[in-house]
């Protein structure tokens, strides 16, 4: 078998690689929101003195509105960042098929300040000009910072967002359906939180190649603190009630 074919096999593996790294954030994102937001909602519920059952349905309500919400609210934030990717990228293309000679300045200006100079910064320059495509990316690249490989797709982003946020929601839920005393709910829900918590920002400081288990007791203690006003606040109020 030859090198190129080797070569050729492992190229969607890659991209397939790449284009879950794009979706890394909205993983965590989710997760993490779904684990904070209904656990600091539920020991809200449970610190006001409601039955196990009243809980639960109060949690999930808030997993399924929380889901639908944050769902929404990507879909909206990313379509937005692809219609404003898309007119800049028409504007570029514009500039380049009519002020050429001013685009390539820029493109000059963008790797000398790389530090490149003589005859390999023309040789780059030269290089990336002489495809108009390719003279497009890189001007994109150079002037917003985004890469095409960097996109997201509106529909994806909303999927992932949501089901990732409905998934984090399980563990500070889930103990409500098998107990029969709240307060067994709470020490079990708190014990998967914490749990949850840290795993998220573990894998997330995994991905961005940062120290798991510092990340991982920072937001757990982050989720926590919320938590523990959340069902401060629930107790003085079922108490006063």
């Amino acid at each position: 078998m030859s090198e190129e074919l080797l070569i050729d096999e492992h190229v969607p593996e890659k991209e397939e690689h790449r284009s879950f790294r794009n979706y890394m954030r909205d993983v965590t994102l989710g997760a993490n929101d779904g684990l904070v937001s209904v656990f600091a909602l539920v020991l809200g519920v449970a610190g006001s003195g409601f039955l196990p059952r009243e809980v639960l349905l109060a949690g999930i309500a808030a997993a399924v509105a929380g889901a639908i919400s944050m769902a929404i609210g990507e879909y909206l934030s990313t379509k937005s960042q692809e219609e404003v990717y898309n007119s800049e990228r028409a504007v570029e293309m514009d500039h380049i098929q009519n002020h050429r000679e001013h685009e390539i300045e820029e493109l000059y200006e963008f790797y000398e300040a790389k530090g490149f100079e003589g005859e390999i910064l023309d040789t780059i320059v030269e290089t990336i000009a002489a495809d108009d495509q390719i003279l497009l990316d890189e001007m994109m690249m150079a002037e917003f910072g985004v890469i095409e490989e960097q996109r997201r797709s509106p529909i994806t982003a909303t999927l992932v967002v949501g089901i990732a946020f409905f998934i984090g929601s399980i563990p500070p839920v889930l103990p409500f359906f098998f107990v029969s005393k709240t307060i067994n709910g709470i020490i079990i829900s708190s014990i998967a939180s914490i749990i949850g918590l840290y795993g998220v920002g573990a894998v997330k400081a995994f991905y961005a190649r940062s120290k798991p288990l510092r990340a991982g007791v920072e937001n757990l203690l982050l989720g926590a603190a919320g938590a523990a006003v959340t069902y401060g606040i629930g107790f003085l109020i079922g108490g006063s009630v």
